[in-house]
């Protein structure tokens, strides 16, 4: 069972909706723990979480911004009881257009970057979730240490079925740089899809030439 913490404002129109819903959510059972902060008498709270307007719900690891049906929250829960919650919870957040919103959870907790990467093995990925993995991705190349805590699923990914995802892998692969990314890049400029061998020597000259 998950626990919620709900940021809430007294000038906001939707706050006392979602205290009720969770409320009630707390009272059958569905949330194990519900914890409510006003954000103008704690405003460390909000900005701890980098949060710009409410109501902010934290699911879990789950973030949700504004305001939430009831099938929303049951929905809510549910994946962040699952095993494969968090994935799933990401992938609906790309898959909606909110890339803004997966980008400052991840920038302030990367543990969840391998959920993130794990996105691609999916089939027929959505053209918005490979943007949005790759537009993160590529919003960390300033840090090559936390690119390089996933260099084990990048390195998958660059074996994976589909050309494309191999293709992807590949650009991520320049962003780690070192010698393991090289050693798979020059492997890689010897696939059998051209897409794939295309930017794979690219992503060595991006590599070389830094």
């Amino acid at each position: 069972m998950t626990e919620a913490k709900l940021l809430i404002a007294p000038d906001c129109p939707y706050c006392a909706t979602m205290m009720n819903l969770l409320g009630d959510l707390l009272k059958e059972g569905r949330i194990a723990r519900l914890l409510m902060i006003n954000i103008v008498e704690q405003p460390d709270e909000a900005a701890k979480h980098n949060v710009r307007s409410v109501p902010w719900l934290k699911l879990g690891e789950m973030e949700l911004t504004g305001a939430q049906t009831r099938t929303d929250l049951e929905h809510a829960i549910d994946m962040a009881v699952s095993n494969d919650g968090q994935q799933r919870f990401l992938f609906e957040q790309l898959k909606n257009g909110r890339l803004d919103e997966v980008a400052a959870l991840i920038e302030r907790d990367k543990s969840q970057l391998p959920d993130l990467v794990a996105l691609l093995k999916g089939k027929e990925v959505p053209m918005t979730v490979r943007i949005g993995v790759s537009a993160i991705l590529e919003g960390l190349q300033e840090n090559p240490s936390v690119l390089n805590g996933i260099l084990p699923e990048l390195l998958e990914l660059s074996a994976f079925p589909d050309e494309t995802i191999r293709a992807d892998a590949c650009h991520f692969l320049s962003l780690t740089g070192g010698d393991k990314a090289v050693k798979r890049l020059q492997e890689c400029t010897n696939d059998e899809s051209s897409m794939v061998r295309e930017v794979a020597t690219e992503s060595l000259e991006d590599i070389l030439s830094d």
